[in-house]
């Protein structure tokens, strides 16, 4: 198939000796389970446990790893943990990409040339390619709706805001209880073994349009946060974080959508 811009893709280079070490005790996900030439979803905690960034983190060989952020400003997460390299063998750097969709390719698989990345998300891939193009609208649509399909979340911009059931961080394996301290890893713990989190991932249905980035309802604890929608047919799908709504259909501002379904933890 045609390689076909679908979005800027924005991400961080860690890079250098000590660059594993430094995201094993920074990032949520064990680092150390990474192959080399794959990839796997993390997350990057802030102290109150809210994700901070949610990436795709692929070691892409020489030392180096490529964290593809899903969302939020890459200039603020490398400002970030620019603040605990400290003595590091590491350097961050930002890097834009366009990403292209491209045909199916084995989840978790990552290919280089040296300048172009290849990522296999199963039934399809994507490639990132430093020259940059605009994105082609239908392309796009269809892209983001494959994901929102997958449950796989999008953060939205400004400051970090949800904690990792919200976002179905363990389903996608983006949290480890096991691997040693990170930022953050007391309440993720907490939350983990005692329960309790109000807020759910959830794919959604219907007609009237939903913006992406938009929260919408009376109030935080009862409020939709839009993550990111898509055109579907003659209507719209979205992936929101929302409470549970425990019926097949979800109220927001008087229209009503279909709970198609709900990514736990």
């Amino acid at each position: 198939m045609p390689a076909v811009p679908i979005a800027p893709i924005h991400c961080i280079v860690i890079d250098g000796a000590d660059a594993r070490r430094f995201a094993q005790t920074q990032f949520s996900g064990d680092v150390q389970t990474l192959l080399p030439g794959h990839w796997q979803w993390n997350a990057w905690l802030d102290a109150r446990g809210r994700v901070a960034a949610l990436m795709q983190l692929a070691d892409i060989g020489d030392d180096c790893l490529l964290a593809v952020l899903r969302g939020g400003s890459a200039e603020r997460v490398r400002d970030g943990l620019a603040r605990y390299l400290l003595r590091t063998r590491a350097t961050l750097s930002t890097r834009l990409y366009t990403g292209y969709e491209d045909a199916a390719f084995t989840m978790g698989r990552v290919e280089t040339d040296g300048q172009d990345f290849l990522f296999g998300l199963g039934d399809r891939g994507i490639k990132l390619s430093a020259t940059l193009a605009s994105p082609d609208p239908g392309a796009s649509n269809r892209w983001r709706l494959a994901d929102i399909r997958a449950g796989w979340p999008t953060l939205p911009a400004g400051e970090a805001r949800f904690l990792p059931p919200a976002l179905g961080l363990e389903r996608l394996g983006a949290v480890s209880f096991q691997k040693g301290c990170y930022p953050g890893q007391e309440i993720a713990a907490r939350l983990h073994y005692r329960g309790g989190h109000k807020l759910h991932l959830q794919h959604i249905r219907g007609t009237a349009l939903l913006p992406a980035g938009t929260t919408l309802g009376p109030g935080d604890a009862d409020s939709v946060h839009v993550l990111d929608s898509a055109r579907s047919g003659s209507g719209m799908e979205a992936l929101v974080v929302a409470p549970r709504a425990g019926t097949l259909t979800i109220n927001i501002l008087h229209n009503v959508y279909d709970v198609v379904s709900t990514f736990d933890a």
